[in-house]
């Protein structure tokens, strides 16, 4: 026999979030002005690590100032957003785009 409160406590923690990530997604959609891209660049900044070298991590991989981020430059890294550069204007990442 199965114990109801088990079953309870089960269905309960479907719709829990992961402690580990932000409350909102950092989902930036970015357009380019160029013909030729046809469809938007999603990017998700996921952390910013400041310290001997500040880093970003975007889509689970580590940049630095100068990295190249699909088609976009990395040129600042601030304690909670990131600016890149690309061919319209620049693109800002931020860890939590809306509280």
């Amino acid at each position: 026999m199965v114990n109801p409160l088990l079953l309870l406590l089960l269905s309960s923690t479907v719709g829990l979030q992961d402690p580990t990530k932000p409350l909102t997604s950092a989902v930036v959609q970015a357009e380019s002005s160029a013909p030729e891209a046809a469809t938007p660049v999603a990017l998700h900044l996921q952390a910013i690590f400041s310290g001997g070298q500040t880093r970003a991590i975007i889509d689970g991989k580590t940049y630095q100032i100068g990295d190249h981020v699909q088609n976009y430059r990395l040129v600042r890294i601030q304690p909670s957003q990131v600016v890149l550069q690309g061919a319209g204007k620049p693109l800002v990442l931020t860890l939590f785009p809306s509280l």
